[in-house]
């Protein structure tokens, strides 16, 4: 419960930079990759208790399913790496609900700011809705049966 906590702060505090600088900082993600796969190692499982192949494979589906939007220039970088330490840090089917909850945050930000007459290509920042689809998933998920 203690690092569920400590990764949440840790989301929260990538979050409030992005929403105020606008750009994840990678030093940041460094700090949870490394005793992440340290944890994969040398323990077997990841810093939540999931299996390490479970791990691997949520990096590789969250970092899959964000770089799209990097593509298309929705998402920054940052996030797009952001999305793929919190999927090692989740595994896989926690990834997906943790993805979709914030494509669906994401979905009503725009919304509220095309209500307020923001232009098509008025960006915002993603790492926010990441770090509470994260949180809501640490200590709510899973929710859906996959």
């Amino acid at each position: 419960m203690i690092v569920a906590l400590l990764l949440s702060v840790w989301a929260a505090a990538i979050a409030g930079f992005d929403w105020w600088r606008r750009k994840v900082p990678n030093a940041a993600l460094v700090l949870t990759l490394v005793p992440a796969s340290l944890a994969l190692v040398f323990q077997g499982q990841g810093l939540l208790g999931q299996r390490w192949q479970d791990s691997l494979l949520g990096m590789a589906i969250a970092f899959a399913l964000a770089l799209p939007g990097y593509l298309r220039r929705g998402l920054g970088a940052g996030d797009v790496k952001f999305a793929a330490v919190l999927g090692l840090l989740l595994g896989t089917a926690r990834s997906f609900e943790m993805l979709l909850g914030a494509a669906i945050l994401m979905g009503c930000v725009a919304g509220v700011m095309l209500l307020r007459g923001a232009r098509g290509s008025a960006k915002f920042p993603a790492a926010p809705m990441l770090a509470a689809a994260f949180v809501v998933e640490v200590f709510c998920g899973p929710m859906l049966s996959l």
